[in-house]
């Protein structure tokens, strides 16, 4: 069981169609099962709005039209997640705010800080507007997220690979993972060489030792990246072992005030076959 996991925020974007479904909602309602914990969801729409006081009216009743067409998805998703939550049992309260882009990242992110956790869908597209939620959240929440991808719509984390470069991200996400590393029956702390030199100070073995007195069951291990691609190699070795979580420190880099995620981070977003847990 997985314990110290009380309250988890899912966030709702994407307009699914009859034959998608969220998997960071089935995920999210699964584990605040199994956790016994209050799954706050927000079915969120964004709202258009008219750049020029020129437009014509019809061009106005068109975006009217619209607005109201996605918040009505929203308020469907919503009344939609309130009947799963109480068929599994699971506490869990719903809004579907319509909110401009700039007003719904302020929102989840203040959501985001009353939480133990938020879950979000993966988004391969860089520019896209749930891949500015996970960098919102990410970076100003305070809190760890996790990215579900396709595929994934119940938690298990039997297995777990903590990504280990001696860093202070990694050593936050550790930390911030630890509910999901004493519950797992194995952590694998894998360092990835030849991409970068990793701190001599911090080695994988000495983390996984910390992470013992914490009652997890951990082992250390050095693996040679795969012709330099970090990123790869995880997947890779994800897959190999079957594991049912990667845990990372997010890295995000500035340029040109823009807030862009790094290589690693980045390739894993918008490939991974497991779920991403990610501090900053």
């Amino acid at each position: 069981m997985v314990e110290n996991i009380k309250g988890i925020l899912i966030g709702l974007t994407k307009e699914f169609g009859p034959n998608e479904a969220s998997s960071a909602l089935g995920y999210g309602l699964s584990l605040a099962q199994q956790a016994d914990a209050h799954a706050t969801v927000r079915a969120a729409s964004v709202k258009i709005s008219l750049t020029s006081a020129w437009v014509g009216r019809l061009a106005a009743e068109l975006v009217a039209a619209e607005n109201r067409r996605l918040h009505d998805l929203a308020e469907a998703v919503a009344r939609s997640v309130e009947a799963d939550a109480a068929a599994a049992g699971v506490a869990c309260s719903v809004e579907a705010p319509h909110l401009s882009y700039p007003e719904l990242l302020s929102a989840f992110r203040s959501q985001a800080r009353l939480h133990d956790l938020s879950i979000l869908d993966a988004e391969p597209e860089t520019v896209d507007l749930d891949r500015g939620l996970i960098e919102a959240l990410l970076m100003d929440s305070g809190r760890p997220i996790l990215v579900v991808p396709p595929g994934w719509d119940a938690f298990r984390a039997r297995r777990i690979i903590l990504a280990w470069d001696g860093s202070a991200k990694a050593t936050r996400a550790a930390a911030d993972a630890l509910p999901f590393l004493r519950a797992a029956e194995a952590v694998d702390v894998i360092s990835v060489t030849g991409e970068k030199g990793l701190p001599d100070t911090v080695p994988g073995s000495g983390i996984a030792r910390h992470l013992s007195r914490h009652g997890v069951a951990a082992t250390a291990a050095n693996v040679e990246a795969q012709n330099g691609d970090v990123a790869q190699t995880f997947r890779d070795m994800a897959e190999r072992s079957g594991a049912d979580m990667i845990v990372m420190g997010g890295y995000v880099h500035s340029r040109l005030r823009e807030m862009v995620f790094g290589g690693v981070t980045q390739s894993l977003l918008r490939q991974s076959p497991v779920p991403l847990f990610m501090s900053h």
